[in-house]
Parts: C-alpha cells; structure tokens; sequence
C-alpha cells in the first residue's frame, strides 16, 4: 500500500513538473490562429499585421487561418473546444459580447482571456460611387420611401454592419433588406460591383475606395469627426437623436485564449502582443486608417468589453432585435 501511494505522489510530482516544463518553454513548436472574420476585412488585416512583428519576440510562427461564418461563432466555437494551452488564438471583434441575446452561441467572452484588444475603430455608412443616394438625409427618404428595399450589406446578424442598420431603425425607424457576406472584403466586392444599395464598413477598410471615388460615404458613426475621413458627417452632427447611442457606438478587434490557460502562457503572448502595438509600422496603419489604439489587456480589456456589452445589448434588445432578454444572462442594464 505504501508502495502505489508513493508511485502515485511521484505520478502527480511529474505531471507537475511537466507542466512547469512545458510553460516555460512556451512556445515550442508553432501557434494555431483562427481568425473569425473573412480575408481583406478589418479583423483580418490588422491581426495579419500585428501578429507577424508579435512573433519577433515570440520566437515562433503563429499560423493563421480564416473560420468564418455565423458572425464569428464558428472560430469562437473552434478555439473553445481547443485545449487551454496557449496554441490556439482567437482573433475576432466585439461580437461574442453579442451572441447570446441575438441567439448565435452560449459562449461569450466570459470563456476566454483577452491577451490584447489592439484598436477600437468606427463605421462608416457607403455606397456605390454612382448612387442616386448622394447624403445620408438622401438614404434615410429613400428607405422610408420603399421600406424593407434597399439592399444593405451586412457580415451576419450581430456584426457590425447589422448593428449600424439596427441603430438607424431605432432612431429613424426605417428598415432595410439584409444581404449577408463573410465580412468587410466580399461586401465592398459586392458594392463595389452594384450589388449592394448601402452598407456599413470599418473605416479602415474603406477610407482607400473612399478617398479614390470607388464608393461614396454618407456619414461616419461617430459623435465626433475622424481624422481619416474627415470631409464626411458624423452622425450626431446630422441627428443629434444619436447621441446617447453612440456613447457605445464603434467596434473592436482583439486576440484571446480560451480560461484556463497557464498564466506564464498568458504573461508572453501579452508582452509579445504589447512589443507589436508600438511597432511603428502597425501606428502608422492605425493612424492612416482611423483607428484608436487600445493595447488593453486583461481586467482592463474584460471591464472595456463588459461596458461595451452592456450598452449594445440593451439598446438591441430595446430595439425589438434581440431574442433572449440580456437579464437573462445577468448583463447589467446601463
């Protein structure tokens, strides 16, 4: 008897030290990373741009894939059911924050550990560059004038373009025809082929086609102007009925593991993913494309991202396009 309890102490003793072991030498081989959104959309190029200067102090590869689909649910499904080891990253938006009162998963950000939130950026609402809608006073009379008509591109239900179109019902009380794509890049494709009459894109990944007459852009959703775009309106200053929604407006983009992973694990991606924000390279692509950086990390990222949830699931729900009530997931009302 004395025998199995020391064969099993020396078990546990090695399990242990191999977990030491194995943390330390983090990373040992290369990192899976699933990006939630298309190629060529905002998540997808900025995680593409940060992470290759993350891997300098890193060491090692990060391997990244695109796993679109369901507004990011299927990426945010795969790195959960991944082992908490900290060689699967989850590069995704705001959406998670969203998912369980429009219905889309269980899971939230609450099953993961925000490494970094890199930047937080604004949409701005456009359309094709030979439009007969020329302002956004032009797109609202149009809408009202053929309701549920006018084609508007969005990235799933939940993504950011949706909620753009969900927050101009509840001020203008108009609604539009959604036509779904797997992010920013296949919906300028479609507007940019007249496919689309309106949507609502990252400024980053529109101010290029903007600022070269490809599309045209009617209004950034904002309270304030953005340097990037700074000849078109911000919303509140066309309807000052805006205000109080734009207090949470605009999104964000970030990378995560899931809980449970070593807090050694967490401690060098976190210090790799803070070396590759002051790059100059990536401040130079956030300022070019109107992005604020965060570079918050742990509580501070999870109070941003809690703040953030609260304010749109509320106005969501308030707006009659939620299908669980977000008290039912204890999220507080603002």
């Amino acid at each position: 008897m004395k025998s199995l309890k020391w064969l099993a102490l020396v078990l546990v003793a090695g399990l242990l030290w191999t977990g030491t072991v194995s943390a330390a030498d983090y990373p040992s081989h290369p990192i899976n990373g699933y990006i939630a959104w298309g190629a060529g959309g905002g998540t997808d190029t900025v995680s593409r741009l940060v992470t290759p200067l993350a891997e300098k102090a890193l060491g090692q590869s990060i391997v990244l894939a695109n796993r679109t689909g369901a507004t990011g649910a299927i990426a945010t499904q795969a790195a959960y059911a991944a082992k908490a080891d900290g060689y699967t990253l989850l590069f995704h938006a705001e959406n998670p924050q969203l998912y369980q009162v429009l219905g889309l998963s269980t899971l939230s950000y609450d099953e993961f550990y925000p490494i970094m939130l890199f930047v937080q950026g604004s949409t701005v609402i456009v359309v094709p560059k030979d439009s007969p809608i020329k302002t956004y006073a032009d797109l609202i009379a149009a809408a009202k004038a053929k309701p549920s008509q006018l084609s508007i591109g969005i990235s799933g239900v939940g993504g950011q373009p949706w909620v753009t179109s969900k927050l101009i019902k509840k001020v203008e009380g108009v609604d539009f025809n959604p036509v779904a794509f797997n992010g920013d890049g296949p919906l300028i494709t479609a507007l940019l082929g007249k496919q689309l009459d309106v949507s609502g894109l990252a400024v980053g990944a529109a101010v290029q086609y903007v600022k070269n007459g490809d599309l045209r852009a009617l209004a950034i959703m904002k309270n304030s102007p953005n340097d990037t775009l700074k000849e078109v309106p911000y919303i509140t200053e066309l309807n000052p009925a805006f205000n109080d929604i734009m207090k949470a407006s605009g999104f964000f983009y970030g990378v995560f593991v899931k809980k449970g992973t070593p807090q050694p694990i967490i401690d060098t991606l976190t210090k790799a993913y803070q070396q590759a924000i002051t790059d100059q390279k990536f401040i130079d692509y956030a300022n070019l494309n109107g992005l604020s950086i965060l570079g918050l990390t742990g509580a501070k990222a999870q109070e941003f991202m809690n703040n953030w949830r609260s304010q749109m699931s509320w106005l969501i729900w308030d707006s009659g396009a939620g299908k669980n009530n977000p008290a039912d997931f204890g999220i507080p009302k603002p």
